[in-house]
């Protein structure tokens, strides 16, 4: 590497883009989980409900397999603050909430307490993205290889 591209690499490792995005999130204080697991183990996949409140209103939803792994990945039990994101349907645990503090005699210093979430259960939030020029770079250099490997593989083939 020339001492010019070094250069030109640590500048666009340092300048940053911030992209604003805003999303569709269901927030709330998780009540209750069912997981309802068929009674064949062939059988179609797993379905459940999932019961979120505020302060203000409290719903059920019914859950597909894919959103039951990821609330079991999660760890989400009844009492946690969650976040739902509509667009990726990536779940966030918030924390714990300040109804359930006294559940456990014992918690980690990670856990965080935060009040039942107030308002509507869905919610439009602004989330901040901040990329530097170097991550955009590799991650479209990354694209192109695959693009070109593809294309390789298809004109080899025939």
């Amino acid at each position: 590497m020339s001492k010019t591209e070094a250069l030109m690499q640590a500048f666009r490792k340092a300048i940053g883009v911030r992209i604003k995005e805003e999303t569709e999130v269901i927030e709330g204080e998780v009540v209750e989980v069912q997981i309802d697991r068929p009674a064949v183990a062939g059988a179609a996949s797993k379905t459940g409900k999932l019961t979120l409140k505020t302060t203000e209103m409290e719903t059920v939803y019914d859950l597909g397999a894919k959103m039951i792994e990821a609330l079991g990945k999660e760890k989400v039990q009844s009492g946690d603050v969650i976040a739902i994101d509509k667009a990726s349907g990536k779940i966030t645990k918030l924390g714990r909430s300040f109804s359930r503090s006294r559940d456990y005699d014992a918690m980690g210093p990670q856990t965080k307490f935060l009040q039942c979430p107030d308002g509507e259960l869905q919610k439009r939030k602004e989330v901040v993205h901040c990329v530097t020029l170097h991550e955009i770079d590799v991650i479209n250099s990354s694209i192109e290889r695959a693009a070109l490997s593809l294309l390789y593989f298809l004109c080899s083939g025939v």
